[in-house]
């Protein structure tokens, strides 16, 4: 009897285990595919702040960038939008704001990440 006991606690203690080793391997992905979203929105963000042609022309032919390769096979969706900030007493364009945002599958869901930038133009006062 005793053998039996501790067979069927050892027995659950081994599928208790495994559920844990389970679940840590599903957030351990969920952290790698957010790292990866951040990543991509802030480079994103990097090369709307920069203005070099190579940054602008991302900017003009769509607002969704092509499938990106990945090791895990993830199929990541970039949007974006700018917008200007309307601000009292200031011409009109001289605050915008860009709006990544960025979903992915995670599991039977779809996750999203929204990054928010904002861009100030040189003041015309400046270079009088």
């Amino acid at each position: 009897m005793e053998a039996v006991l501790a067979s069927s606690l050892m027995a659950l203690g081994l599928a208790a285990s495994v559920r844990l080793s389970m679940v840590s391997l599903s957030a351990n992905q969920a952290i790698q595919n957010l790292d990866r979203a951040s990543a991509l929105a802030q480079n994103l963000g990097e090369c709307w702040g920069v203005q070099t042609p190579v940054c602008l022309q991302q900017f003009d032919s769509t607002s969704e960038l092509p499938p990106l390769s990945n090791p895990t096979q993830t199929t990541w969706r970039l949007t974006w939008e700018v917008s200007d900030v309307l601000i009292s007493g200031a011409p009109s364009g001289s605050l915008q704001e860009l709006r990544i945002k960025i979903t992915w599958p995670e599991g039977d869901q779809m996750a999203e990440l929204v990054w928010v930038k904002r861009r100030a133009s040189t003041p015309s006062w400046v270079g009088s």
